[in-house]
C-alpha cells in the first residue's frame, strides 16, 4: 500500500514539474503580435502590410511576435513550440517563418519551416540578425530592427519564388532571323533561271513546292520547297526514254 502511495506521489510531482516547465502560450491575432508592447501602431501597421504582401506574392506566412519573457524555457525551445502551436505556414508546404523577440531575455529567434530552410537557413538567419536587427536593438529601436530584419527575410523569400518560377518555365526554341531581302533575291534568281531556260514544268513544280513549304515551315520552307519542286519536276519530265 505504501509503495502505491509513493508511486502516486512521484507521478504527481513529476507531472507537476512538466506542467511548471510549460508556459502559457498566447493566442495569435494577425501577422504581428506585440505582447511585450515594444511597437508603435505605425510600426505594427508597416509590419502587417509587409507580411500580408509577402503571403500574397509567395504564399509564405511570416509571423512577428514579441513577448515579455519565455521563462521557464529558453528562446529557441519557446520559438519551436510557438511555431508548432500556431501552425505557421501552409499545410503541406510548411512555408512559415517566425520572428520572436523575448524582451526580458534580450534574445531574438528566427524559426523556419522545412519548406523555407533552403532560403533562410541557420547561417542566413544569423547573418540577418547580425546585420539588420541587432544594431537597431542595441539602440533600443525594436520596431526598426524587426522591420529591417523582416524586409530582408521577405526579400529573400520573394527572390527565391521568382527563381523557381523562372526555372519552371519551358525554354523556347531559338528563333531564326530571316533577312527578307536575301530570301527575295534567291527567289528572283530562281525564277529568272526558270524563265530563261523555258522550263515550264519546272516553274509549276517550283510554285507548288513553294506553296507547300510555306504552309508547313514559313519563308524558309517556301524557298526549300521551290527548289525541290523545280528539281523534281524538271528531271521527272527530262528522264531519258
Amino acid at each position: 500500500m505504501k509503495s502505491k502511495v509513493l508511486l502516486l506521489l512521484f507521478f504527481l510531482l513529476s507531472t507537476g514539474l512538466v506542467w511548471a516547465k510549460e508556459p502559457n502560450y498566447p493566442q495569435s491575432s494577425g501577422y504581428v503580435n506585440d505582447f511585450a508592447g515594444v511597437l508603435s501602431q505605425e510600426e505594427q501597421g508597416k509590419l502587417e502590410t509587409l507580411c500580408q504582401k509577402l503571403e500574397q506574392k509567395t504564399g509564405a506566412e511570416m509571423a512577428i511576435v514579441s513577448v515579455p519573457s519565455v521563462a521557464p524555457l529558453d528562446t529557441k525551445e519557446y520559438a519551436v513550440k510557438l511555431f508548432e502551436k500556431w501552425k505557421i505556414g501552409k499545410k503541406g508546404k510548411d512555408n512559415g517563418i517566425l520572428v520572436l523577440l523575448a524582451l526580458q531575455e534580450k534574445r531574438i529567434e528566427i524559426e523556419v519551416g522545412y519548406g523555407l530552410e533552403g532560403v533562410v537557413n541557420d547561417a542566413k538567419a544569423g547573418e540577418i540578425l547580425d546585420k539588420y536587427v541587432v544594431p537597431y536593438f542595441k539602440e533600443g529601436k525594436f520596431g526598426d530592427g524587426l522591420y529591417s530584419g523582416a524586409v530582408e527575410i521577405a526579400t529573400l523569400i520573394a527572390q527565391e519564388g521568382q527563381g523557381e518560377e523562372k526555372r519552371g518555365q519551358k525554354a523556347l526554341p531559338p528563333q531564326i532571323k530571316i533577312n527578307p531581302w536575301i530570301v527575295g533575291g534567291i527567289v528572283m534568281i530562281l525564277l529568272l533561271v526558270i524563265f530563261a531556260s523555258g522550263l515550264t514544268a519546272g516553274l509549276f513544280g517550283a510554285l507548288f513546292g513553294a506553296l507547300w513549304g510555306f504552309f508547313f515551315a514559313g519563308i524558309v520552307g517556301a524557298v526549300i520547297g521551290a527548289v525541290m519542286g523545280f528539281v523534281l519536276s524538271y528531271f521527272q519530265l527530262h528522264q531519258p526514254e
